[in-house]
């Protein structure tokens, strides 16, 4: 089984205080289940630090030529193993790109004006917070996330300069990753870069400073550091794997009479 790197891409309207005045956004409950297909999820180089403790991070040339810098959330098409049945977010750090969904920032064709648009499923007239006060103006909690979303937009400019330094450098190159999970599946994961650390090391030295300066630096190391992390994705992907073909074991007894006992993998009850 196949899978290749890409990133959460749906519908988005823009943002009107008429359209949209009346409508809320359930803060307290934020739902990630768009992102439930995605295998990876968009990060900009200054939450590398964060990430890299918790996801691989890698790199993937998008259609335009340009590179892009993603977490790695799960190892099969359309299986992220960071969102939860409940659509609740099961990972440690969260990326900026979630953070601030449903809201994004679009680029008007007219004038290259940027507007802020929104996935309108996301929001509903009964619970959450408004949008806008009686005025029409934005409440205080949504110009925060508007704030968030000019921040966010700036640092993928950073990082796209940075990763564009280590593609001229010649230091990325095409990799994919094959794994055998504990039940026997083979899986594959391809289209992503990496940086060869062996070319890193024998750069030039003005190279090396000028990579230094800029940040990319920084950013290939914590990239090659966050790369440990696919041993702990393989093992949460074998784990959930196991517990869900637990509740389909369980199911299964339930529908047929079976005591839970007879499910394979279950503890039997202890005497009191």
């Amino acid at each position: 089984m196949t899978a290749e790197l890409s990133t959460v891409n749906n519908d988005l309207v823009i943002l009107h205080r008429e359209t949209h005045g009346h409508l809320k956004l359930n803060r307290e409950a934020p739902d990630y289940g768009f992102a439930r297909d995605s295998v990876t999820v968009a990060l900009t180089v200054a939450e590398l630090p964060a990430a890299c403790a918790e996801y691989p991070c890698v790199m993937a040339r998008q259609p335009d030529g340009t590179l892009s810098l993603l977490a790695v959330t799960g190892l099969q098409a359309g299986h992220n193993l960071f969102v939860g049945s409940d659509g609740a977010w099961l990972g440690q750090y969260l990326p900026a790109t979630l953070a601030t969904w449903p809201f994004r920032l679009v680029r008007e064709s007219d004038d290259g004006r940027f507007l802020v648009a929104v996935r309108p499923e996301a929001l509903n007239p009964s619970v959450g917070d408004p949008l806008f006060n009686t005025e029409g103006q934005e409440l205080p909690w949504l110009l925060e996330r508007l704030r968030q979303l000019t921040e966010t937009d700036a640092g993928m400019g950073a990082t796209t300069a940075q990763l564009a330094q280590l593609d001229a450098a010649g230091v990325l190159v095409e990799r994919s990753l094959q794994v055998i999970l504990p039940d026997g599946r083979d899986l594959e994961l391809h289209g992503f870069m990496t940086v060869d650390e062996a070319r890193l090391q024998s750069l030039p030295a003005d190279t090396v400073y000028a990579m230094h300066t800029s940040g990319a630096l920084t950013l290939a190391y914590l990239h090659l550091l966050s790369l440990r992390q696919f041993r702990q994705l393989v093992a949460r992907s074998g784990e959930l794997g196991k517990q869900a073909a637990l509740r389909e074991a369980q199911q299964l007894a339930a529908l047929s009479g079976a005591g839970v006992a007879d499910v394979p993998g279950t503890p039997a009850p202890q005497p009191a």
